[in-house]
């Protein structure tokens, strides 16, 4: 991505990033969390028949409802936000994001090492992940920036050792 971006656009920059990485290392051909295979190199073959120019938003938006679906099931839904379900602020801002400059946040090929890559540069320092839902901290954290790293910190352990770790946030915002 080219350019200086507004720093809300920058932090929704690195979730979207966060949720790239996440959704292609818990998809079916990496950790197996979720089933689905958006992130996959094969998945244009079916994505651009169907949507086109669209189809890099089409992947985004497939990965987040796999991962979204597997988190909500293992957190619950109700006064609980995840990194795939934000409160709905920046659920919009970060779809606007992906419907303006979907190619330049989509890459067609990104692979899993790219993943564990983007994560450790998200990550903030070495955690443990334990199996299940972690709670991070309240809602009020979604307002910093400070809770991409520590989500980050966590999945990066979490896929490091093989254990399906839920970070969320309690409250309401």
């Amino acid at each position: 991505m080219s350019g200086i971006l507004k720093s809300d656009e920058l932090t929704e920059t690195r979730i979207i990033s966060l949720r790239l990485a996440v959704g292609a290392l818990g998809e079916r051909d990496n950790a197996g969390w979720w089933q689905s295979g958006f992130m996959s190199t094969t998945s244009s073959a079916f994505l651009m028949p169907v949507f086109g120019s669209n189809s890099s938003q089409a992947r985004y938006e497939g990965v987040v409802e796999a991962a979204r679906r597997v988190h909500d099931e293992r957190i619950g839904v109700g006064h609980a936000f995840h990194p795939f379900r934000l409160p709905e602020n920046m659920e919009q801002r970060l779809f606007d994001l992906v419907q303006t400059k979907g190619r330049d946040l989509v890459d067609e090929t990104f692979s899993a090492d790219q993943a564990r890559a983007t994560l450790e540069r998200l990550a903030e320092k070495p955690v443990t992940a334990r199996s299940g839902p972690a709670l991070v901290g309240a809602a009020a954290m979604l307002d910093e920036q400070s809770w991409i790293a520590a989500v980050a910190s966590l999945y990066l352990a979490a896929f490091s050792t093989g254990v399906q770790c839920f970070p969320y946030f309690t409250g309401t915002r």
